[in-house]
């Protein structure tokens, strides 16, 4: 099926810059006739209709006769296959390319020479990590780095790090999508200038970096930000309705100050629950840091691993390792379903940010500055290298002493399950199904649970609480040598109404998901 260009008598030979669409396996193409470069066929992806695919055949007959005006067909046809297959922003940079060509600003590019995309890709990939291991580290997490990467490469990845100047980076800048914040712009500016500076030493293929001191653009980081206060925080942490997975997660960053995704990262072997510390080797300032754990925090880690035993990762959610890719938003559902209502937490204006999974931070330093903690004690666990990053947070403290609102329950205590009670507590209008008085405790509570974790999965995304392993089931030991649970009996339980009792089986409230029933 091809559609002719209208006007056109049958037998004429077609004009330079003319042509015709066609559909070929459910995919529009255009073929044009570009002089020197003789007739060529580009594929239309983005096309869905003959209207659109005339269309964009309209687009590429005007560039491509541009090209022929300025006698730039043959380099400038790989910029029309771009042409034909892109939309919206990333058309218009190659608008801007053909425009730089005809008018003679750009030229072939000489054998040898390193592209700015080429050479970002041996950073990202880890290849100049290797190729100078003393120089350059590996990167961590090299999936952030590509995403900051891929909104400049339109416009930068094809220029030779040679000829890479400051109104190119500026460029590239400007072009940015106008939702990103500041940061984001900042961050962004600071992976362009950091591969620049990779290419001048020791790559050395450049042999000064075009960007001059102070290109890197401000971010205003003066935006007011949530945190949690210690009743807010028993409110979740009793909140049955929540996974255990993600309550126990929660309660040890707001009482240890660790960032979520270094607590994600967790493995069991950087825990000894024996004495009570945790060793952090990797981390985002590469700097090695241990601390004592508060005791609470060892006392609920050890009932936790009775009832879940740890495998390659301490914190594992009904979907895998925590925080899991919508970590913020999940635990800004939590909170509402704990009846966590705060205005300020979940709004986002001018002036203040919505409550963020990294707030756990911000609640940690806030709360125990308020309860004469020292800098020195707080940034052993956080991390920050300067007084000045915990100064932000004092003012908030004096509000939370002046106010006399404490400090945050153990963790132990806080979290029913882990204290025996298996209650609903504050947080228990989430949970409507309970055992009533005179009913079997221990056959129904893994179930109960089960089922509402079934349900919280449809909201989060999450399928369920992750199996335990074979040993487990088996009656092997339970996680670690020095997770040391305390097998309660059904009779020792307390019979309380509208309370779910925990399985004598410790392992049962792990080895179950909705999938089972």
């Amino acid at each position: 099926m091809a559609a002719r260009t209208p006007g056109r008598p049958p037998g004429d030979k077609r004009a330079n810059g003319s042509g015709s669409v066609r559909l070929r396996r459910k995919t529009w193409t255009a073929r044009l006739s570009l002089g020197d470069a003789g007739r060529a066929t580009f594929s239309l992806p983005t096309c869905r209709t003959e209207h659109e695919a005339n269309a964009r055949l309209e687009v590429l007959a005007d560039l491509s006769g541009r090209l022929l005006a300025a006698g730039q067909i043959v380099l400038g046809l790989p910029l029309l296959e771009q042409a034909a297959a892109r939309e919206g922003s990333a058309l218009r940079d190659v608008r801007l390319a053909i425009d730089q060509l005809c008018r003679g600003e750009a030229r072939p590019r000489a054998s040898g020479e390193t592209t700015f995309a080429e050479f970002a890709e041996s950073v990202v990939s880890g290849k100049l990590a290797e190729q100078y291991p003393l120089h350059v580290k590996a990167l961590r997490r090299p999936e952030q780095y590509r995403h900051k990467l891929n909104h400049v490469l339109a416009v930068l990845g094809p220029v030779p790090l040679s000829r890479l100047t400051l109104d190119h980076a500026d460029r590239a800048i400007s072009m940015l999508p106008g939702h990103l914040e500041d940061s984001s712009r900042q961050g962004i500016a600071k992976v362009i200038h950091r591969i620049l500076a990779l290419a001048t030493y020791p790559a050395r293929i450049i042999t000064s970096n075009p960007l001059p001191r102070g290109w890197i653009p401000k971010a205003d980081d003066n935006k007011a930000k949530g945190s949690l206060y210690p009743d807010e925080d028993r409110r979740l942490m009793a909140a049955v309705g929540i996974p255990l997975s993600y309550r126990i997660y929660y309660g040890f960053l707001i009482r240890e100050g660790m960032r979520a995704d270094e607590a994600g990262r967790l493995e069991p072997s950087d825990l000894d629950l024996e004495r009570g510390a945790v060793v952090l080797d990797e981390n985002k300032t590469d700097d090695p840091r241990a601390w004592a754990l508060s005791p609470d925090v060892v006392r609920a880690l050890r009932a936790y691993f009775a009832l879940c035993p740890p495998k390659d990762r301490v914190f594992i959610g009904p979907s895998g390792p925590l925080p899991g890719r919508n970590g913020a938003q999940n635990f800004r559902n939590h909170l509402r379903r704990a009846g966590i209502d705060r205005p300020e937490l979940f709004e986002t204006t001018d002036s203040r940010l919505n409550i963020r999974l990294h707030d756990t931070r911000a609640t940690f330093i806030t709360i125990k500055l308020a309860n004469g903690r020292t800098e020195t004690w707080i940034s052993d666990r956080t991390g920050h290298k300067s007084s000045r990053q915990i100064h932000h947070y004092k003012r908030a403290a004096r509000k939370v002493a002046e106010l006399g609102l404490g400090d945050f329950a153990p963790l132990d205590e806080a979290i029913p399950e882990l204290n025996g009670k298996g209650g609903s507590g504050d947080g228990g209008t989430a949970m409507s199904a309970g055992l009533k008085a005179g009913s079997p405790p221990s056959n129904h509570a893994s179930l109960v649970r089960a089922l509402h974790d079934r349900a919280l999965g449809a909201v989060d995304g999450d399928a369920g609480q992750p199996a335990a392993s074979d040993a487990t089931a088996t009656g092997g030991p339970l996680g670690p040598r020095w997770a040391t649970p305390e097998v309660r009996s059904v009779a020792s339980q307390p019979e309380t109404t509208e309370f779910i009792q925990i399985s004598a089986d410790p392992a049962s409230s792990c080895q179950k998901s909705w999938r089972d029933f």
